[in-house]
């Protein structure tokens, strides 16, 4: 706000009542209390010098509420948007909905025009869901499955055929347009014009890939969310790992990190929040840091993970995400580890607590007062 008093009193205040003290006295004193607001001309002021935002986008408005109403005719909802007279007459908008089901009065519309189709956006108060769990459960994220939980029931199968599908048809057609592309633009550097726009026109086009992307969010989107519902259904309260930083050092195999980039990227948390907010539950992040790694029968780094399995160090064969996901339960409850602990200084608090290291550790702290002993004697 101070910006906005500086701007307005060094340039449209002084320069509107430079000649009148009171006026002036008045205009600064409704300003500094934050009334300007009643006053139309430090409103207009306020209105001008105000940072919006810019939007990039050429194929939607929004609509006011006054600016608008809805009526039934045929069966059919018809949204129709007052204009002024001199642009012509009023837009009708005819829905392919009853109109039972949608209430958009006294809310904002945006109107969105893409692939020749028109879409009507309003926002509404999403309902309750259906009642939460009573237990308390940690799941671990995965790539095959959305969820493992700590009772090791699985949620969500069938995700990772989806992206592996999905990717590598997407990595295909993109080495195909590459090689489609350089030949375009060797026809047009020897001079063929002509054919290099054919082949720009007719085969490097987007519409049918977006069309494909848009339909694997749609699948992705719906597998995640019915994995949270069927994990809430259980619990009322869901820990999770936190996967919003990157892991350190860590390069997955090109082909795993292309399919997990691939539009599932954040679909899982983002699934698992809004759930647990829709229906009344909570859901706590804990740091993931070597929670793969871990033995869940002791919790320290024991034991060696191999693809889908994971072997104990008492000779127990765990499904590697259920191991996570019990190591996820115990991380919770841990007060060494928070959530923003470092990496490097988990591990260390890991290997201080390994039956090995404490030993050692005794050993040397006793080899240690002996020689004290000795050079005091």
């Amino acid at each position: 706000m101070s910006s906005f008093i500086e701007l307005l009193a060094s340039r449209a205040i002084y320069t509107r009542a430079k000649d009148d003290e009171a006026e002036l006295t008045r205009l600064y004193t409704l300003l500094q209390q934050g009334e300007w607001t009643q006053e139309n001309f430090l409103h207009r002021q306020m209105r001008k010098h105000f940072k919006h935002g810019h939007s990039k986008v050429n194929n939607q408005f929004i609509v006011r509420p006054d600016k608008y109403h809805t009526e039934i005719v045929d069966g059919q909802l018809v949204v129709v948007i007052k204009i002024a007279a001199k642009y012509g007459q009023p837009i009708r908008l005819v829905t392919t909905t009853n109109g039972k089901s949608v209430d958009p009065s006294g809310k904002n519309i945006r109107i969105i025009v893409k692939d020749n189709v028109t879409e009507i956006h309003y926002a509404f108060k999403k309902p309750l869901g259906r009642p939460r769990g009573t237990e308390v459960i940690a799941v671990d994220k995965g790539y095959t499955e959305a969820f493992v939980d700590s009772d090791g029931e699985v949620h969500g199968v069938g995700l990772g055929e989806i992206m592996t599908e999905y990717s590598d048809k997407a990595s295909k057609t993109g080495q195909a347009r590459n090689r489609l592309y350089a030949l375009e633009q060797k026809h047009r550097e020897a001079g063929r014009t002509a054919k290099a726009d054919r082949i720009k026109t007719n085969n490097l086009g987007t519409k049918k890939i977006n069309a494909r992307k848009d339909k694997v969010q749609k699948r992705i989107r719906n597998n995640a969310f019915r994995a949270a519902h069927s994990v809430v259904d259980k619990a009322s309260l869901v820990i999770s790992e936190d996967l919003s930083r990157p892991i350190a050092k860590r390069r997955p195999w090109k082909k795993y990190n292309r399919r997990m980039s691939a539009l599932a990227r954040g679909t899982l948390a983002e699934a698992l929040e809004s759930t647990t907010q829709q229906r009344k539950a909570r859901h706590v992040l804990v740091n993931a840091a070597y929670t793969s790694q871990m033995d869940s029968n002791t919790h320290l780094l024991e034991g060696k993970r191999e693809a889908d399995k994971f072997y104990c160090a008492n000779g127990d064969v765990l499904q590697a995400d259920f191991n996570a996901a019990l190591n996820l339960l115990h991380r919770y409850s841990d007060q060494e580890i928070t959530l923003y602990t470092p990496h490097k200084e988990v591990r260390r608090v890991l290997l201080a607590r390994s039956s090995g290291a404490t030993e050692r550790q005794g050993a040397r702290v006793a080899r240690d007062q002996n020689l004290l002993s000795t050079v005091c004697g």
